[in-house]
């Protein structure tokens, strides 16, 4: 039988992932995320939807990362009402995550003189929606289609999602982690999912890791670096995943003693929000991390961390003697109260700033990697003396080299062939040659809104 794929959001970006599975009888979303990093974010985000979302029986959520969840409030505003369906551990993570975005959202929309994108009645009504599942539960949905989803190791609860009709089957793999995370367990093998078609992320499709490089030695030295320079050491973290990684560390160092004692501050009220959604929900962390949990350790709380709930002792921070570290958000640098911190941190030659994670084009995080000597926050110029680190031992994504790892198990498993999707052009267009050349499997690249037939 025949379906087609349609690449409404995250093919030529690595942001907006949204994927429409029409299989004839029933329309299937995977994903419907905020585009993000991006000059062009605000149009494209208020944009209309390329479907109707009325049609839409199901929303499959691989993830609750806002650039795969944070247009969908949207959706069931222009007249969404199916079931949208992920693990339990992704919908936990959600409704705090949403409901920050509608606070930025609700500035982008003042600042550019239009309707706000959605309301909170908007997300509520989603998440009235919204029906849990776990890994390894076959359910079908509609149309002879039977969902599963499996471990794809990115964060709590992430989740590639395989659609399977008549004996053919389809995965979508969300985001891909590269076992990175000390909290989490690996991505499974994709032999074992036995796909004719797969839909794959290339973030770091055209990059490789240093294997000689130990994060956690890194972070290490980071630290110490910051404390013997006298000043701050500024963390932009994304809220999920990323900061609870690092509070993970951090403890574990001090408690050590491999790192000078010194206060340590998350300034981020939705970090603490996700905290306490990966604390009821230990079953997803790696076995060995599991049984600390289940046995009453508090692995994330140390007696040098301080939570910082509102702004003014936020803005405080500024005046706390060094050294000390401030973990913040957002990850890319491009809001939150991170922006307030860099503004301060910047031109301070004794301080670091730390970049952790993928940073957008456009993003202040990017321009700061790539070397700029002066950046705008708050439409103000500020000059860079800080020492600016990344790290990419955190990354929650596979690097290149494992991605092709992953396209070749795939390959063992059955699959003919690969849509490589969610990457800047020249990442995608690199990972799809390479799985051409060194895999032997037909990949190919579309572009926003393409569509593909497929034998589903």
């Amino acid at each position: 039988m025949s379906s087609t794929i349609q690449f409404c959001g995250g093919a030529g970006l690595v942001t907006g992932s949204n994927f429409l599975l029409d299989t004839g009888g029933t329309k299937i979303l995977i994903d419907c995320g905020l585009v993000q990093g991006v000059s062009a974010a605000d149009e494209l985000n208020w944009d209309a939807f390329p479907y109707n979302p009325a049609d839409i029986s199901f929303l499959i959520i691989t993830h609750a990362h806002i650039d795969h969840i944070g247009r969908i409030p949207k959706l069931v505003k222009d007249g969404f009402k199916g079931k949208i369906i992920s693990t339990d551990a992704t919908r936990a993570l959600v409704e705090p995550l949403l409901l920050d975005a509608h606070t930025l959202l609700l500035h982008a929309a003042e600042s550019h003189q239009r309707e706000p994108l959605y309301d909170v009645s908007d997300i509520n009504r989603a998440m009235a929606l919204w029906h849990d599942t776990q890994y390894h539960k076959p359910q079908e949905l509609a149309d002879g289609v039977v969902l599963e989803l499996f471990n794809s190791g990115h964060i709590l609860g992430s989740a590639m999602a395989k659609f399977t009709r008549n004996g053919t089957s389809i995965v979508f793999t969300g985001d891909l982690g590269g076992g990175n995370s000390p909290l989490l367990p690996l991505c499974e093998n994709p032999a074992n999912l036995k796909a004719e078609y797969l839909v794959m992320e290339s973030v770091y499709g055209d990059r490789v890791r240093k294997e000689d490089v130990d994060r956690k030695d890194s972070l290490r030295d980071a630290i110490v670096a910051a404390a013997e320079r006298g000043g701050t050491l500024f963390i932009p973290a994304f809220s999920t995943e990323r900061t609870q990684d690092l509070l993970f560390e951090i403890r574990a160092m001090m408690h050590a003693a491999d790192i000078p004692p010194m206060p340590v501050y998350l300034d981020s009220p939705l970090a603490e929000k996700i905290t306490a959604a990966f604390k009821a929900h230990p079953e997803y962390f790696a076995p060995e991390i599991a049984a600390r949990v289940q046995g009453g350790e508090d692995i994330f709380s140390f007696p040098q961390l301080h939570l910082i709930e509102n702004a003014d002792d936020s803005q405080a921070l500024a005046k706390h003697p060094n050294p000390k570290i401030i973990l913040a958000g957002s990850g890319m640098s491009n809001g939150g109260r991170a922006l307030g911190h860099e503004a301060h941190v910047l031109p301070d030659p004794h301080s670091t700033v730390l970049i952790v994670g993928y940073q957008a084009a456009g993003s202040l995080g990017r321009k700061l990697v790539e070397g700029a000597k002066s950046v705008q926050i708050f439409r103000q110029p500020v000059v860079v003396r800080a020492h600016i680190e990344h790290l990419y031992g955190y990354s929650a994504h596979m690097d290149g080299a494992e991605l092709v790892e992953f396209a070749q198990h795939a390959a063992e498993g059955g699959t003919k062939k690969i849509f490589v999707v969610m990457g800047e052009p020249a990442a995608s267009a690199f990972l799809a040659q390479r799985i051409n050349d060194y895999v032997g499997v037909k990949a190919t690249t579309p572009d926003a809104g393409d569509t593909a037939d497929i034998d589903l």
